[in-house]
């Protein structure tokens, strides 16, 4: 379907009370719109794939730390868990030694009374 012949738009311009530059003008005006509007559409695709490619990799990302996280609370609880087990045998091995020390006391106790009782320092 072809446009209006020159004739008609100058007719149309008279009516309007526009020129055929005004006209002219507006044609123009119009295809560097309808261009625009090409080059931001295409602006729009290009832009919603390099969001779904940083969403990916973000994913990705948020993934690989979140087993690095659990692998290192694995770690973490099992030495916490090791730790522990080390703490109550150190503690049970000191109520020992005191016990022993005790008991060490107590015999030099009696000992040093005896030298001094022997010795008539009492």
């Amino acid at each position: 379907m072809a446009g209006p012949t020159p004739a008609g738009r100058a007719r149309y311009a008279r009516l309007v009370g526009g020129t055929d530059e005004q006209t002219e003008l507006l044609r123009l005006i119009w295809q560097e719109m309808k261009a625009l509007n090409g080059r931001i559409d295409t602006l729009r695709v290009e832009l919603k794939a390099e969001v779904a490619t940083l969403r990916a990799e973000t994913r990705a990302e948020d993934d690989a730390l979140r087993r690095r996280m659990t692998e290192s609370e694995v770690r973490l609880a099992t030495s916490v868990t090791e730790l522990s087990g080390e703490t109550r045998a150190l503690a049970s091995l000191i109520r020992e030694w005191r016990e022993d020390h005790r008991a060490d006391r107590a015999d030099l106790r009696s000992r040093v009374e005896r030298l001094e009782q022997h010795a008539g320092l009492r």
